[in-house]
């Protein structure tokens, strides 16, 4: 029997859209919000009941922030630390992350992490596995993941409006070269900037411009070494532009570009995403805790498939 798909989760991703997009009106018995409880389990056996994979992981992050990649970088993230240190989230989400790691453990799926690695860390070493891998995420620096084999399934905009990207989706979506070098979209990405991971990008370069810039130079190091000659065909501004952000993009470069660093994950189930035991005891009260019995209940039915993988 060939190998299907294995489907892989940008876990935290998720969650925080899921508690954004469905009313915190919906609570359990005890009035406590469980809005991304339902929206992430609707979500999940949505994607699974469509795209039918063999396989499922749950990607987590050990560190939301890891030190190494602040040490390239100190603006990275940095909005984003609150007074504890810890990422400033709402306060109703916490315990609704606990319950949903309480349902995926009892549902018998598969979660994984690496140290010092946040969950785009994770999501890049199992897609550099020998088979066909679809990555879930609402984040745009996960298209570098594209390749032949690895499709990212793009929810940014909504559920409804979900989108694969394949390489050739990035390509023409963003203007860029297709080539078999994911990096060309993390290339683009440090050009043009994040302000939600505090990344600056390169002053008086958006996205048009870094993407003609990357057509004509093809990557990061062809950018900067034109921008050293006077004949490169850049403009006196473009040059300026970044030889004036060259310490800018050698750093930000090993923020954003994802795999190659050898992470060793550590699995709670299944390394190949197969659905272990599922307790349905625990499943029961969880469901009751949290009001959410039907929509755990879904998932678990969706993923029932992944026993027979």
């Amino acid at each position: 029997m060939s190998q299907g798909p294995l489907m892989v989760l940008d876990s935290a991703g998720l969650w925080f859209r899921a508690f954004h997009s469905v009313p915190e009106k919906i609570t359990g018995p005890d009035g406590a919000p469980a809005n991304a409880v339902r929206g992430f389990c609707d979500m999940v056996a949505v994607l699974v009941e469509e795209y039918s994979p063999n396989g499922l992981v749950a990607a987590l992050d050990r560190q939301w922030r890891p030190d190494w990649r602040v040490a390239l970088l100190p603006s990275y993230k940095a909005h984003r630390v609150g007074d504890d240190g810890e990422e400033v989230a709402p306060a109703s989400l916490a315990p609704q992350v606990n319950s949903i790691r309480a349902v995926l453990s009892a549902a018998g799926i598969t979660q994984a992490w690496a140290e010092d690695a946040e969950a785009d860390d994770v999501l890049a070493e199992l897609s550099a596995r020998d088979r066909e891998v679809l990555v879930v995420t609402g984040d745009r620096d996960l298209f570098q993941l594209a390749s032949p084999s690895t499709t990212v399934v793009y929810v940014g905009a909504g559920m409804k409006k979900r989108l694969a990207y394949t390489p050739g989706v990035v390509a023409e979506r963003f203007d860029l070269p297709e080539a078999a070098d994911a990096g060309v979209y993390a290339d683009y990405a440090v050009l043009v900037g994040d302000a939600s991971d505090g990344l600056p990008g390169v002053a008086g370069v958006g996205a048009k411009t870094a993407a003609t810039l990357l057509r004509a130079y093809g990557d990061l190091d062809g950018i900067v070494a034109a921008a050293t000659d006077p004949e490169s065909g850049l403009t006196a501004r473009q040059r300026s532009s970044v030889l004036a952000g060259a310490d800018y993009l050698d750093a930000a470069r090993g923020v954003v570009r994802l795999g190659g660093r050898g992470f060793e994950l550590e699995f709670d189930g299944d390394t190949d995403g197969r659905r272990g035991p599922v307790d349905d005891g625990r499943l029961d009260e969880l469901g009751r805790a949290t009001g959410q019995a039907r929509a755990i209940g879904r998932l678990v039915e969706a993923t029932a498939t992944l026993d027979e993988a």
